[in-house]
């Protein structure tokens, strides 16, 4: 069957239909939208791109293919400004019965995550799902992008100099910079 494009104007599809009709779901959605996500981030603005398809795996069990790309703002965990961090998923996830989740999961991470299958499938919950574990669990800039290294760099020169270093010095510089 060929493949039908869809835009979706609600966050819900029938799963097993998008499956069999070979549905194509994509949009463009702000960051904002997404409640849990925008917790984790250091401000909520950008958009996601997401592209979501009906498919079948080689042993032809249902599978919703996504695809997510786009920027959210971290904040660095060395000297606690934000920075852009790149998204870019490419996954699948297999439906199942609700009562054969147990059962259906795998460890191996190269099977795909089983999901319930509905009738009212919450496709936003399951791009915010996704994003929010392609996150890292310490976000830092890239190596020399950091303006923590500077702070401490400046002290080690400072303490080399012969000047007296105090302990939470480096600290109290970042939270300075933070108020910048």
């Amino acid at each position: 069957m060929a493949q039908q494009e869809t835009q979706i104007n609600s966050a819900t599809i029938d799963s097993l239909k998008a499956v069999h009709d070979r549905q194509v779901f994509s949009r463009v959605v702000p960051v904002a939208g997404f409640v849990r996500l925008v917790e984790s981030l250091h401000g909520s603005n950008g958009n996601l791109d997401y592209r979501v398809s009906g498919d079948v795996d080689r042993l032809e069990r249902p599978l919703l293919r996504l695809r997510v790309s786009g920027a959210v703002t971290l904040q660095c965990q060395r000297c606690l400004e934000g920075f852009e961090y790149k998204i870019n998923i490419d996954t699948a996830v297999r439906l199942v019965a609700a009562h054969a989740l147990d059962a259906e999961h795998d460890d191996n991470p190269d099977v795909p995550d089983c999901v319930a299958a509905s009738a009212e499938f919450d496709l936003a919950a399951l791009i915010e799902d996704e994003v929010l574990l392609a996150l890292p669990a310490y976000p830092r800039h890239e190596a020399g992008l950091c303006s923590a290294k500077q702070v401490i760099n400046e002290n080690v020169d400072a303490q080399a100099a012969g000047a007296k270093i105090l302990p939470f010095s480096a600290l109290r510089d970042l939270q300075a910079l933070k108020r910048k």
